[in-house]
């Protein structure tokens, strides 16, 4: 009988504990849409509209795939779309309590499914049809739902299974083998399933509170975000220049894929230019050690994994965008010495007919915690980066800022002038309307050579601020694809309804709200929001078809133009014509850029087809259509018109590390093959007059 009271004592904690949690949660959410009101440049009323919003936002981040609720969930939810916004305002958390219920029962029902579905063996040879255009639709039943599960667990098999015949075709005609390898593989996919399950549960309430509480936070616009202490944390470590182990940080998403957040300042990861923010994680390699895939761990297992690495060098397997895979080398990063603080951007030296400069910024970092002394930024770091290229007479710069996410905006327009003569950078508005210009104070220019500038659809924020004020001031030729759209400015407060802008930095909280106070605009009086910036010169490129932008995004919000700023002197304009055939005559003699539109086309019919075939013989010759492509580029080596070089003083510090040495010849190899920057190195003589 005690032992019965025990038990019931440490369940009645349990719902304490829970319902404290969701009236916690409630309670964030209340003051997130009071803060909005407050600071939000475009805040929104919060009636049954913004409650619609947030119902089919929080539904469709909870359930991405339509993986986990069933259609008659959906309809029993419905019922409060229209009262999120007066249980928000109450404090009430029957929604709450109501869909963590129904999540975590059919959380357990799907491990009940795939215990019963992986008890049989798949068929590898016949073919089940993936219908791609009801992949997100809510299963009627759980027949229908365990059928979806079949066909997606299905895939997981053949995809593994594939991947080996790729490598060794004869194992094809090999039953005995196909049998063992999807026995195998069966038992893995369970376990992996089960370890995700198992996680669900565990941390339900806490996933689906700060999902709601996200929710209400994205409501207003995609970049005003719920920050709990330890994201706040990672994002002022990503911003600044704290180290880290490796030089990067990863992030689990939705469908449990590890992703790159941040790359760290300074690191071999930072300076390959191999891998950005958004590449999945694919694999890791100690140096003579076994590869150990990352494909179904958690976020938790590739941390602990990451802590317990003792080499000095690692290499990591990540899978772009575009679907192709790229090996990067790393090497641990101690702690920033005086020395390691010169070399956080590194340029090099395009040594052909003539010699240009060339230096990649993956984003826009700044010192926050010492802005007087010590590190000042990215700007800084560049400015002396130039100063050292000068010195090897260099008579043109390329500033490669593609996959470029922003970062300081205060950093980007310090950067413009290193190449204007003081001036307007860029205009603003917050809350209020009152129109404000962000100047560069700074008489004179650090380089006044031609400038190209790269970017691409991931280029944003500060990256679009610094590109479209060189644009307008017809200081650089901007060569690439059109940027990601986003002109706003965000600041990071404690979620605290009391405090102000003056207050916020004295206040500590265990919770931050970064939220969108300020809406840009060019110099010109246009704005980049959700147009991105238009390069001068266009170049065909595979993620501009499938990079999402801020025009995708249901929250994003339109400006309108606005006068231009009277004080906006621009020099002469750039003469494009021959550029602009320079460069459709390489891209048009060139077979990477041939292949690069017959994939885009190939990979397009693939996303418009209803169906996919799941059978051995299907995926297998799907993964070898795209091999031949992906193949192609990884391996692609243009014959190059320049040698890449260090300037003298990086030459000094690579005679005393062969490891440095190794990392550098690798991004110098990187970027000798990029077909991109072959061109721009064409576009860039041309501009030297």
């Amino acid at each position: 009988m005690r032992g019965f009271f025990i038990v019931a004592a440490v369940v009645l904690v349990q719902l304490h504990t829970l319902a404290q949690n969701l009236k916690s949660s409630m309670q964030h959410a209340y003051m997130i849409t009071r803060m909005a009101e407050k600071f939000h440049v475009q805040p929104k009323p919060f009636d049954d509209q913004f409650s619609r919003l947030l119902f089919q936002k929080f539904i469709a981040a909870a359930d991405e795939g339509g993986d986990i609720f069933l259609a008659e969930d959906i309809k029993r939810l419905s019922g409060y779309e229209l009262l999120l916004d007066d249980e928000i305002r109450t404090g009430k958390t029957e929604f709450l309590q109501t869909v963590t219920g129904i999540w975590k029962k059919r959380i357990q029902q799907n491990d009940s499914l795939t215990q019963i579905i992986c008890k049989t063996p798949f068929p590898l040879t016949q073919t089940d049809l993936f219908n791609r255009s009801r992949i997100t639709e809510y299963a009627v039943s759980l027949a229908a739902r365990q059928q979806k599960l079949y066909k997606q667990l299905k895939w997981e098999i053949l995809d593994a299974v594939t991947d080996i015949v790729l490598v060794k075709p004869e194992r094809l005609t090999q039953k005995k083998f196909i049998d063992s390898t999807e026995i195998q593989y069966r038992k893995r996919l369970l376990a992996s399933m089960q370890k995700q399950y198992a996680r669900q549960l565990k941390n339900a309430e806490e996933t689906l509170t700060r999902l709601f509480c996200s929710t209400v936070a994205n409501c207003y616009d995609p970049h005003t975000v719920y920050l709990p202490k330890e994201e706040k944390e990672a994002f002022d470590e990503g911003t600044g220049q704290t180290p880290l182990r490796f030089g990067l940080l990863f992030d689990e998403d939705e469908n449990g894929k590890i992703l790159v957040q941040q790359l760290q300042p300074g690191s071999t990861a930072y300076k390959s230019g191999a891998i950005n923010p958004g590449d999945q994680l694919i694999a890791i390699q100690e140096p003579g050690q076994p590869v150990i895939s990352t494909v179904g761990s958690s976020f938790g297992d590739v941390d602990s994994l990451m802590q317990t690495i003792k080499s000095e060098k690692l290499f990591l397997t990540v899978k772009k965008p575009d679907g192709t895979t790229r090996q990067v080398t790393l090497l641990k990063e101690r702690f920033l010495t005086e020395e390691d603080e010169e070399d956080l951007v590194q340029g090099y030296v395009l040594n052909g007919t003539k010699k240009i400069g060339y230096i990649s910024i993956p984003d826009f970092y700044f010192d926050w915690e010492n802005t007087a002394v010590g590190l000042n930024g990215c700007a800084n770091d560049v400015a002396k980066e130039i100063i050292k290229l000068k010195k090897e007479n260099i008579q043109g710069l390329i500033i490669d800022i593609r996959f470029n996410g922003g970062g300081s905006l205060q950093e980007a327009i310090e950067l413009t002038g290193i190449f204007i003569d003081g001036g307007p950078v860029a205009q603003y508005k917050q809350k209020e309307g009152k129109l404000a210009i962000l100047k560069d104070v700074n008489s004179g220019s650090i380089f006044t050579g031609p400038v190209l500038v790269m970017v691409n659809g991931y280029s944003a924020s500060a990256s679009e601020l610094f590109s479209a004020a060189l644009q307008d001031y017809n200081r650089a030729l901007i060569v690439g694809t059109p940027t990601y759209g986003k002109a706003t400015g965000q600041i990071i407060l404690p979620l605290d309804t009391t405090i102000t802008l003056e207050t916020a930095n004295t206040r500590k909280t265990d919770v931050y709200l970064k939220i969108t106070t300020s809406a840009l605009y060019r110099v010109t009086g246009k704005t980049a929001q959700q147009q991105g910036v238009e390069p001068d010169i266009l170049l065909p490129d595979l993620l501009q078809s499938i990079a999402e932008r801020e025009k995708d995004e249901v929250t994003a919000f339109q400006l309108n133009s606005i006068e231009p700023n009277k004080y906006y002197k621009p020099l002469p304009a750039i003469v494009k014509d021959n550029l602009l055939q320079t460069a459709k005559t390489y891209v048009d003699s060139s077979l990477y850029f041939k292949k690069l539109g017959e994939f885009e086309a190939w990979f397009k019919s693939m996303e418009q087809s209803t169906g996919f075939a799941l059978s051995l013989n299907d995926v297998l010759a799907f993964k070898q259509k795209q091999n031949v492509y992906t193949g192609y580029f990884e391996s692609y080596t243009p014959v190059s018109d320049f040698k890449v070089e260090n300037h003298q003083l990086r030459k000094q510090r690579l005679l005393a590390s062969e490891v440095l040495t190794e990392s550098d010849n690798e991004v110098k190899a990187f970027i000798s093959s990029d077909p991109y920057i072959q061109i721009c190195y064409k576009l860039i003589q041309q501009m030297i007059k």
